[in-house]
């Protein structure tokens, strides 16, 4: 009988794990996860701002799975875990485990406010919520084209939150409308996005250098940055901040925290105040032997300690570390403490200009952009030549 790996969620770590153990033919692998796609989060930007198409941002999970043959895909939701009989409670059934994965990744965390506003609101972590923004900003602007009088009227976009995320979307919705209006003549100051800050500083706890570039970039795009503030209420189109003052709005993007998949919530294990799970040295959970929790669903830290962001290169890192450590288990080898750490951080800032932070070197502009884009096309290539090879086995992959 083959040891039966299970890894939740086809994510950035989830898929770095399935690619290391989809090696060792020995195993037997599920990969479970409620979409048959994998959604490249670091392209979602781009394709909210209609600079790239929505199916270069996707990987197909079947295909990719076909690829390997010990890997099973299962396009399923995860109902809830009992780890005490080693199983996941699928809508259909059930799937038992040796060894279970958990890769769910993160969802948006909304504000507490009227449920009225999830109908004029969205998050741009899923594939769904980006074509959603990207299909409301394209409606926006052919209603403007069509009518002289709409075309004059204030339209207000806010983004909650001015982290990687905020920031991103923001410079990119921005240089989009403002190409937009250029190259048919029309004015652009009649559309405001806001984005809230609740920090002295958008993208707190970067570099000061990476963080004068993106302030300046996004004044430059004239994005309204509003500083030391925070979301108090939210109430019939309008939002009320800390300091007192009232925006109103037309469309808001939630983009100031994430949280963890529901399934997880009723989870028993260590968590911190985020929900993510807590693991030891070896990315296993403190409550159970068997798990592993990888990715934004467990409370990553540096080798000193520190809180590590949820990002897709953490998420990788330990997804890849997971599975070494699965295989040195299984061949009765000594488990290697997890070594992560943050190599660099890339930031889209709208159009063809990025910012590049490597710790001690700080670029931007142009070339920046084309760094980032060799990064994004390096990870996904190969996912989606290995996705090519497996789709001529499509039907050997269970769905």
């Amino acid at each position: 009988m083959r040891h039966h790996v299970v890894i939740l969620g086809g994510s950035y770590g989830g898929i770095a794990a399935m690619r290391h153990l989809g090696k060792y033919p020995e195993l037997k692998i599920t990969l479970i996860d409620q979409h048959p796609y994998h959604f490249l989060q670091t392209e979602g930007y781009e394709l909210i701002s209609s600079n790239t198409s929505f199916d270069e941002t996707i990987v197909s999970l079947p295909a990719l799975c076909a690829n390997y043959e010990n890997v099973t895909f299962r396009h399923r939701t995860v109902e809830s875990i009992n780890p005490q009989k080693r199983v996941i409670l699928l809508p259909d059934g059930t799937c038992t485990y040796d060894t279970l994965i958990i890769a769910l990744g993160s969802v948006t965390k909304r504000f507490d406010c009227d449920t009225t506003v999830y109908h004029y609101s969205s998050g741009a972590k899923s594939l769904r919520g980006a074509l959603r923004l990207n299909q409301f900003f394209q409606d926006e602007l052919y209603k403007r084209l069509e009518s002289a009088k709409q075309a004059k009227e204030n339209f207000n976009i806010v983004i909650g939150g001015a982290g990687l995320s905020g920031v991103e979307i923001a410079a990119g919705m921005q240089y989009f409308f403002n190409r937009y209006y250029k190259s048919n003549t029309l004015s652009c100051a009649t559309l405001h996005i806001h984005l809230i800050a609740s920090r002295e500083t958008i993208l707190n706890g970067m570099h000061s250098r990476i963080i004068k570039i993106a302030s300046n970039r996004l004044k430059k795009l004239r994005v309204k940055v509003h500083i030391q503030s925070r979301i108090a209420s939210i109430d019939d189109h309008k939002i009320i901040l800390t300091n007192g003052s009232t925006i109103p709005f037309d469309f808001m993007i939630f983009a100031g925290g994430t949280t963890t998949a529901p399934c997880l919530e009723t989870f028993n294990a260590k968590k911190n105040k985020k929900g993510q799970i807590i693991v030891d040295d070896f990315l296993k959970s403190y409550t159970y032997e068997d798990i592993y929790v990888i990715g934004d669903a467990a409370a990553l830290t540096s080798k000193k300690g520190k809180p590590l962001p949820p990002t897709a290169q953490t998420a990788i890192q330990s997804g890849e570390i997971a599975a070494k450590n699965i295989i040195r288990s299984l061949h009765n080898k000594p488990l290697k403490k997890a070594n992560i750490h943050m190599k660099g951080i890339a930031i889209a800032l709208g159009g063809k200009y990025a910012a590049i932070d490597l710790e001690f070197i700080h670029f931007h502009g142009y070339f920046a952009y084309l760094v980032k884009k060799l990064i994004e096309r390096l990870y996904k290539w190969p996912l989606w030549w290995s996705a090519s090879k497996g789709f001529t086995k499509i039907d050997s992959c269970e769905i």
